[in-house]
């Protein structure tokens, strides 16, 4: 029955939206336009009687008129008002979902009402920033004065201007169509603002709310406490789990990176026979995840006695990274002039000096990536670790404890999977310390980053 319901109010709607659009071409060809002749359209059935009625200010003819009721142009106009109306339906059905729950649950209330507060205060400094620099004044001062509510107005309701502006120019900024785009900028950008700081801040009031086998249901826990980091540190071997996946990421990173990127230059500056073949086998490889050979994964490190050695781990991680990212970097170098190598070989410079004084620094964007790409990997990933670290390794002792040998991935995961180890908070206090070097890296790398990933997608 609700179904019916709403199929018959979409149907209404679009009549309703078609019979304005038909309405108000009829009043614009006669030359009547406005918020007035808007309005009048928008009434069922009289907007389009009053439409007919009205008298011509511009020269139409009778077929003119007619042709806005031919079927060709009413289809157009229906299945384009269909359109509208359904995806008008999809946005605010669900916002509307959202606002009811919101009064239901004091949860969802609370966030909506920080949401409504934080978007208000963008619209406000919107506002005065655009009111200001209809006035002349630009730069930090005018975003953060904007930023106290009423104050911003009122400060620059009463400055000199810099500009010559109009009264006009200036009620320009209140316009509806002005507020209607500030209200879907900011609407945009404060729901992915708390839709990414909101888990954020959740797995931080969960580290601090010490439950083992209870899921916090607030943000913050009302009374926080370090319980979950005194366990981590004190009752688990989580030290062990971090400095055996820091020792992985880092011979991933500086290991696989050099391999990589000297691969990739041979690729891209030397002409041998079966280079194409061997850049083609390399990409296919790139199609085959790799969990498909885990269990030849597993019969190698058996044989030559990996099995239980972090360490061992290395070789699969750059050997899987190895396919996409040499077609990166070697896209990558290919785009650096030839020229350069003649220039220095006609210098006297041999090809090994040719690449380490002069390719390397031109390829520092796309090389920090890979590094910080492949540093991340170990971090992230628990399959691998999963199946072949769960093995004691050769030779040890009875009462060897298996736990030494894990990674990160392991350790946390066993924290919410298994009831002997079941620690929510430990996991999430764990999830803190596991993006602290990956958050360092990015910070520190944040420019040859970005100029690596537009490398790889312009060059690659």
């Amino acid at each position: 029955m609700t179904l019916l319901y709403v199929i018959i109010g979409y149907v209404l709607l679009v009549a309703l939206a078609v019979q304005w659009g038909t309405a108000y071409d009829h009043l614009v060809k006669k030359g009547y336009e406005g918020r007035k002749y808007l309005l009048m359209s928008l009434i069922p059935v009289y907007g389009y009687m009053y439409a007919t009625k009205q008298i011509d200010k511009l020269k139409v003819t009778e077929e003119e008129l007619r042709h806005l009721l031919s079927f060709s142009v009413l289809s157009k106009r229906t299945l384009l008002y269909m359109l509208l109306v359904l995806i008008g339906l999809l946005i605010i059905i669900p916002v509307s979902v959202i606002i009811y729950l919101s009064l239901q649950n004091s949860l969802l209330q609370t966030l909506f009402t920080i949401y409504i507060v934080i978007l208000l205060l963008f619209i406000h400094q919107g506002t005065v920033v655009d009111y200001a620099r209809k006035k002349g004044h630009e730069g930090i001062k005018v975003g953060l004065i904007g930023l106290i509510p009423v104050y911003g107005f009122y400060y620059y309701i009463n400055i000199e201007k810099k500009r010559n502006v109009s009264k006009q120019g200036l009620k320009e900024v209140f316009s509806l169509s002005n507020f209607v785009q500030r209200i879907l900028i900011y609407g945009e950008i404060t729901l992915v603002a708390i839709i990414v700081i909101i888990p954020v801040v959740y797995i931080f009031g969960m580290a601090f709310a010490n439950l083992r086998t209870d899921i916090p249901s607030v943000i913050w826990p009302e009374n926080p406490s370090f319980g979950a980091f005194k366990f981590l540190f004190e009752e688990t071997n989580f030290t062990r789990w971090y400095w055996n996946t820091l020792k992985i990421a880092l011979i991933n990173m500086f290991v696989g990176t050099i391999l990589i990127t000297g691969a990739a230059y041979v690729f891209a500056r030397f002409t041998f026979k079966g280079k194409k073949a061997g850049l083609l086998s390399i990409l296919v490889l790139q199609a085959f995840p790799s969990f498909m050979g885990l269990i030849a994964m597993y019969v190698l490190f058996w044989k030559f006695g990996l099995l239980g050695k972090p360490t061992a781990l290395s070789i699969l991680y750059i050997g899987g990274s190895i396919p996409g990212n040499l077609w990166l970097i070697k896209g990558f170098l290919s785009q650096i002039p030839k020229d350069l190598d003649e220039s220095a070989m006609i210098d006297g410079a041999n090809k090994l000096q040719i690449f380490i004084k002069i390719i390397l620094p031109l390829a520092i964007p796309i090389l920090t990536f890979v590094a910080v790409s492949m540093f991340m990997g170990p971090w992230m990933d628990y399959m691998l670790p999963g199946y072949l670290l769960r093995f004691k390794p050769e030779g040890a002792a009875a009462d060897y404890d298996i736990t030494t040998q894990w990674t990160l991935a392991v350790g946390l995961f066993k924290f919410i999977n298994d009831l002997n180890y079941q620690n929510y908070s430990a996991f999430a206090a764990g999830a803190i310390f596991v993006g602290i070097p990956i958050t360092a890296l990015y910070m520190a790398f944040q420019k040859y980053l970005i100029e690596g990933i537009m490398a790889g997608a312009t060059k690659g």
